[in-house]
């Protein structure tokens, strides 16, 4: 595949000669047939590569000897052309080891991956994976407590929803709602080890990274990011384009597009966008 392809696909600016690419590698580790991406604004970690062409911001300008593709989303863009050219997805399938129950709805191009377990009350729409050893389905943590002190688990009766394209990573666990649904959003993807409560729904494009959990009935918009082992409390909404910062508490609803850091969690300002 020829660099100008890529410039093409990205409908973005090459600069330089035309070079061949047969891979994509980091910058540092980069060798002539390789794409990379460079995030700075200056040049030098770009003079410093061996890679055939990097996709770079517009600030790089021109270099000598190198080949370039300029944009103003450089890791964006290279996520897009390595999709698209050189890391195509794995082919979708159902890992012999995992379990899906007989009442599961499993849509179109689905992954499952090795001892996975969908239960009955799931449905997989087109193109949801699921990575090792998540668990999607078992009943929630929900309990009465009674005068003497015993605890009663109430039926879960409700479903889970994984919309389509969304991602639930390694050793999540997606409890059944109680009532009405459990949704992971079309397009979400969620990182290994994220819990998800009963009835809690997380919006389109949302992202989760490891160790966060929402309770029961917390609610995520469309574009929010969460960073790493934060906790949003039961019922509490956060607003579209919200980013919540690492380990942060969350005891509190969230406004669209707000920055949220440490426990309990507080504004600091607007949402971060991507590099």
């Amino acid at each position: 595949m020829a660099s100008t392809t890529v410039a093409r696909y990205l409908d973005a600016p090459h600069v330089g000669e035309p070079t061949r690419l047969d891979d994509i590698e980091s910058l540092g580790a980069a060798g002539p047939r390789d794409l990379a991406f460079s995030v700075h604004a200056d040049a030098a970690p770009v003079e410093a590569t061996h890679a055939g062409a990097v996709i770079c911001r517009p600030s790089v300008g021109h270099l000598a000897d190198r080949t370039l593709i300029h944009h103003d989303r450089p890791q964006l863009a290279f996520v897009r052309a390595a999709r698209e050219f050189l890391a195509p997805p794995p082919e979708p399938t159902i890992h012999p080891s995992a379990t899906v129950g007989d009442g599961a709805t499993v849509g179109r191009d689905c992954h499952v991956g090795p001892g996975a377990h969908v239960d009955d009350c799931v449905t997989l729409e087109d193109g949801a994976s699921v990575g090792a050893g998540a668990v999607i389905g078992t009943p929630g943590f929900g309990y009465q407590r009674d005068g003497a002190g015993d605890l009663h688990h109430q039926p879960h009766v409700g479903e889970v929803v994984v919309e389509a394209g969304a991602t639930v990573g390694p050793n999540c666990v997606v409890d059944r709602a109680v009532f009405d649904r459990t949704v992971v959003g079309r397009g979400a993807k969620l990182s290994g080890g994220v819990h998800l409560a009963h009835q809690a729904q997380v919006g389109p494009r949302t992202t989760l990274a490891f160790g966060s959990g929402l309770a029961g009935g917390a609610t995520l918009g469309e574009r929010v990011t969460v960073h790493p082992g934060v906790t949003v409390a039961t019922d509490v909404v956060v607003g579209d384009g919200a980013e919540l910062g690492m380990h942060a508490t969350v005891l509190d609803d969230v406004p669209p597009d707000t920055r949220v850091v440490g426990s309990p969690a507080r504004a600091v300002g607007a949402a971060a966008e991507g590099p």
